[in-house]
């Protein structure tokens, strides 16, 4: 019961999965942008050092140019996340910063269909060639199974080893609350964590992931590391 109420809360840290190539306005309108009833804005975490985190990567290669999968994985929170079974889906976006979001600095609010919330901060966006990177943290999540997580930072690297190919890595790390269990294990703490959640539940949902953008790019899969 545990893992699942940790599997839910990452579903929410999930909707930041969906990333923006570029700058993009806000799905709030004007009269949205006042504060979220219920929803306080926190000041981001510092981010520590990885060796203070709880890590885990996958890739996939798809059969498919840059540009394509660019495209593929590019749309609406909303839409990208939608209610399914006792899992929430995303209702809405609300800008916590000045301008569009997608530049490094922009923040959000994401709100979620089970009237939880949790904030995102582009800390990276880098668009080249034959290359895209970005790399966001996800903080302040308002549901109660949310207390062993203190925050999360992710990472998408595409590239493009070919033409008609490109390489995701996907990194997504896990700083635990050290106030609480299993976070005030430390170490031990951290494998508990890795064990019981990191490497089963929340694998196969990076997994599930990166087999639906190459799904949406019209492939089949062909490759996965752990």
């Amino acid at each position: 019961m545990k893992s699942q109420a940790i599997v839910r809360i990452a579903i929410l840290m999930l909707a930041v999965s969906a990333f923006p190539l570029k700058s993009t306005r806000a799905e709030a309108t004007r009269a949205q942008r006042a504060p979220v009833k219920g929803c306080v804005d926190v000041p981001p975490p510092s981010i520590g050092s990885s060796d203070g985190m709880v890590s885990r990567t996958e890739a996939i290669l798809v059969d498919g140019p840059l540009s394509t999968v660019l495209m593929v994985v590019n749309r609406p929170l909303k839409d990208a996340l939608r209610p399914s079974g006792s899992l929430p889906g995303v209702t809405g976006t609300y800008p916590l910063t000045r301008g569009d979001f997608g530049g490094p600095g922009s923040r959000r609010l994401v709100r979620l269909s089970d009237g939880s919330s949790t904030e995102e901060q582009v800390l990276t966006r880098e668009h080249g060639e034959t290359s895209y990177r970005f790399r966001y943290r996800v903080w302040n999540y308002t549901s109660r199974a949310a207390g062993a997580i203190r925050y999360a930072a992710d990472e998408f690297v595409f590239t493009a080893p070919s033409p008609d190919k490109t390489q995701i890595v996907w990194t997504y790390s896990f700083a635990l609350n050290r106030g609480r269990f299993p976070g005030y294990l430390g170490r031990l703490g951290d494998l508990l964590f890795r064990i019981s959640f990191l490497d089963r539940d929340w694998a196969e949902v990076m997994r599930n992931v990166l087999n639906g953008y190459k799904t949406a790019a019209g492939n089949e899969t062909v490759s996965l590391a752990n």
